[in-house]
């Protein structure tokens, strides 16, 4: 926040919450001395891993874990400044990494439904569950459009069959949002759709890869897995456009188009006061 201008009172109020947050931190940040912490770049310890799934929940009870998102679906509702004086905090703090796909939210936000936000999305937020993305496949190369993984609708769902790579998390995730061909019929770019994955099921297999980043590289085996159709995220065919959203955020570009932004704001307005009423 280097270079902004605040009166007095605004930096009074600054200062304050700074230092709520840090005594909060000092209080509940501590791992304890009992669980081994890992070299920089080396998979997390199973006793870590429980520590912080916990320790994300605390934050998502707070609005911290995203606290700069709406409060409605498990946001902070906080301003930039806020958010910023939080980051900064549990920046100061040697900790594991606490955050998912933040270009899966993203799609989440803007794609989904408004009985996916309050419901898929809020989970996430809260810190109840940890949501990454799957796009490659190790033996398909990086052109996301010559995947082979299919979720073929049925009267139970949709029913996925493939196999998928991700890098996003040291967490063991619960939620993935997956790019699959929904429709094998024809050979378009709306042969896929985005849906969203529960991760903790028996049918569905995650081992680690270790490639390139020890503990965050993983892959999933899904056989016969099935999500309800609820779990389209966006409309079928929509997958690709979803997923080149998700893409240009990962590689620091605009993402999501200003105007977008603002139609998604107003109907998050909408719905909140809605809530309201």
């Amino acid at each position: 926040m280097a270079g902004t201008f605040y009166s007095s009172d605004e930096r009074r109020a600054i200062d304050s919450f700074r230092k709520v947050v840090s005594q909060w931190l000092d209080e509940n940040a501590k791992i304890p001395p009992d669980i081994p912490l890992p070299r920089r770049g080396n998979p997390l310890p199973e006793p870590l891993q429980e520590w912080t799934v916990q320790f994300r929940k605390n934050l998502g009870e707070k609005g911290w874990l995203a606290p700069n998102w709406p409060a409605q679906y498990g946001g902070g509702g906080l301003s930039v400044h806020h958010a910023s004086i939080i980051q900064e905090e549990l920046g100061r703090r040697r900790l594991p990494p606490l955050h998912g796909s933040t270009m899966a939210m993203m799609a989440l936000r803007v794609y989904g439904t408004e009985s996916q936000k309050m419901t898929l999305l809020s989970s996430v937020l809260r810190g109840e569950k940890t949501l990454v993305h799957m796009f490659t496949e190790a033996d398909r190369g990086t052109d996301i459009r010559s995947i082979g993984t299919v979720a073929l609708k049925s009267d139970r769902g949709y029913v996925l069959n493939g196999q998928k790579d991700y890098i996003t998390s040291q967490l063991t995730p619960d939620l993935a949002l997956c790019l699959a061909i929904t429709d094998q019929d024809i050979s378009t770019d709306e042969r896929f759709s985005i849906v969203a994955v529960d991760t903790t099921g028996s049918d569905v297999l995650i081992r680690p890869s270790n490639l390139l980043t020890p503990g965050a590289e993983q892959t999933i085996y899904m056989t016969d897995v099935t999500s309800p159709l609820e779990n389209l995220i966006g409309a079928e065919g929509q997958g690709l456009e979803i997923a080149n959203m998700m893409l240009d955020i990962e590689r620091g570009g605009i993402g999501v188009p200003l105007e977008l932004q603002r139609e998604i704001e107003w109907k998050e307005k909408q719905a909140h006061n809605n809530i309201q009423n």
